[in-house]
Formats: C-alpha cells, sequence, structure tokens
C-alpha cells in the first residue's frame, strides 16, 4: 500500500499527498467531463450515443511553485470510462441526460491502485440552437457521487474520492468557415465537497476553474480533427485546517483525430501534455481512444 512517504518526494508542502490527491484525481474526473472538439455541437433529438473512452497519461515531475522537487518519480494512469447519452428534445429546447462510470488503475513506482471511481450524472441544456448558422451556445452541470473505490489510507491512489463533486459548464460553438472551420470554448467551473476520511484527517479544496478552447477542422463527412488548449486555475487544498497554498496554475495542449468507419461509428484519438504546471505532478504524455456509437 502506498502513503506517499512525504520525505520521498517533498517536506516544504504540508502532507504532499494532498497535492498529489489533486493531481491525480482530478486528472481522472477533470477528463470525464472536459469538452472534446465538436461534443457541444447538437445531434438530433431522439438520438441515443453510447460511448467508451480509454485515457493514459504518464507523469515523471512533481512541481512545487514551478520548480521540479521529485526525483525518480513515475506515475501512470489508466482509465475506462462508460457514457450513455439520451438527447431528447423538451418544448423546443434540446437536453441530453446522461451517465458516466469510471475504471482505472494508478500506477505510482510500480505499486499499483485499481477499481472504480465515482460516477456522474448530469445533462447540457441548449439554450441557442441555430443550425443554419452553425451557433451553439449550452449549458452543462454535473454531480459526482461518492460511491468509487476508497481507501483512506491509500490518499491520492484511490480511483474515488469520497466527496461530492459539482461541475457546471458553459458552451458556445460558432462556425468561422461555415461547414469547416468551427471556433469552440467551454468555461467550467468544479465544487468540491470535504474529504472527512483523508490519510486520517480532513482534506477540503476551493473551487476550480478551466478554460477549454478547441479550433476543429471538418476534412470531409468521415474525418475531422482538432487543437485544443485547456487552462486551469485555482483548487487551493486545506488539511486539517492549514492552508497548504498549493493552487493550481496549469496549462495542456491536445491534437485530435476523429473518423466515422461506419455512419454510426466513430473513433477518435488524441496526443498532448501539460505546457505548464505550477503545482502536481506534471503529464509528459497524454493518449486518449474514443469509441461513440449513435442509435
Amino acid at each position: 500500500m502506498i502513503n506517499f512517504a512525504l520525505g520521498k518526494i517533498s517536506r516544504r508542502i504540508l502532507g504532499c499527498a494532498a497535492v498529489l490527491f489533486a493531481c491525480i484525481a482530478n486528472n481522472v474526473e477533470a477528463n470525464v467531463i472536459t469538452s472534446e472538439p465538436g461534443d457541444n455541437a447538437p445531434l438530433p433529438a431522439g438520438t441515443d450515443t453510447a460511448i467508451l473512452y480509454f485515457q493514459h497519461a504518464e507523469r515523471n515531475a512533481v512541481m512545487e511553485d514551478n520548480h521540479k522537487v521529485s526525483d525518480g518519480y513515475n506515475l501512470k494512469s489508466d482509465v475506462f470510462l462508460a457514457r450513455y447519452v439520451k438527447w431528447i428534445d423538451l418544448n423546443g429546447i434540446l437536453v441530453t441526460p446522461q451517465v458516466i462510470v469510471p475504471w482505472g488503475s494508478l500506477n505510482l513506482n510500480g505499486d499499483r491502485e485499481t477499481g472504480f471511481g465515482d460516477p456522474f450524472i448530469g445533462s447540457t441544456t441548449w439554450l441557442y440552437n441555430d443550425p443554419m448558422k452553425e451557433r451553439y451556445f449550452s449549458v452543462g452541470t454535473f454531480i459526482a457521487m461518492p460511491l468509487g473505490e476508497y481507501d483512506s489510507d491509500l490518499g491520492g491512489m484511490n480511483m474515488g474520492e469520497n466527496r461530492w463533486k459539482g461541475v457546471l459548464e458553459l458552451n458556445y460553438v460558432h462556425a468561422l468557415i461555415p461547414h469547416k472551420l468551427y471556433g469552440e470554448i467551454t468555461l467550467e467551473r468544479d465544487w468540491y465537497g470535504k474529504n472527512d476520511d483523508y490519510l486520517d484527517g480532513t482534506l477540503k479544496q476551493a473551487p476550480a476553474f478551466e478554460v477549454q478552447t478547441h479550433l476543429r477542422y471538418v476534412v470531409n463527412e468521415s474525418n475531422q480533427v482538432g487543437l485544443t488548449y485547456l487552462r486551469t486555475t485555482g483548487g487551493e487544498h486545506e488539511f486539517n485546517g492549514e492552508d497548504l497554498g498549493d493552487g493550481l496554475n496549469s496549462s495542456k495542449f491536445l491534437v485530435t483525430w476523429a473518423h466515422f468507419f461506419t455512419p454510426k461509428t466513430q473513433i477518435q484519438t488524441q496526443f498532448g501534455q501539460d505546457i505548464e504546471v505550477r503545482n502536481g505532478p506534471k503529464e509528459n504524455a497524454r493518449v486518449n481512444i474514443r469509441l461513440a456509437h449513435l442509435f
């Protein structure tokens, strides 16, 4: 079992496990909700979508105040997500009730933990939907329920977080070149309940804010490519009443290719890495694969 022996990584941050908790658990959970190129261009009402994700990330450095403080550090995560989305017309307004269930593993220097993560329920509502001008504005709300596997002694090496989490998203899509080039932006705000059983203490976290931007180009009816930039701030922790001063201030890029190999089945691949991380593990490689089927 892993307790993140503090002297091995950094003793200057009270309970470095709490910092790792934020960056491990938030990476796992945030990537459940984080938008992808084309996600917020609506599908017709009556459509059902079944989606399976695989996300692999590697981190070989721990940052503290923009300085590397780790040696011999190797954290890998492999996460599967199952997602079901129902597209419904409610009096002329499109909504998408959905459920997301994660499962995966975390491997820190050869020590591995696996399990189910906290499931999400939620919906996105399109308040502005103009297919002629290809402009769309939607609001997404999600709740993560503390039902995932969790062991207090493992700290950040849990797939579950043992706390409630709320997510609010504002999404806008705008056609820059009709039917070809799209600019997309998502503003996300995350709220966290307290975890009162974290390494025999209480962990609290301030809200985090993320800006997600996409430039998406439609090559043809079967293929599209995208470039993504994400910026995350906030999310400072308090452990047993003491402020850790570990606020997030990170950025990431992703390159996307999506292909419909049948009219209703799409595979999407993404590659990228962190550009900057102020506190916590820094990703040096990320690969995401998504399989989506419409029915």
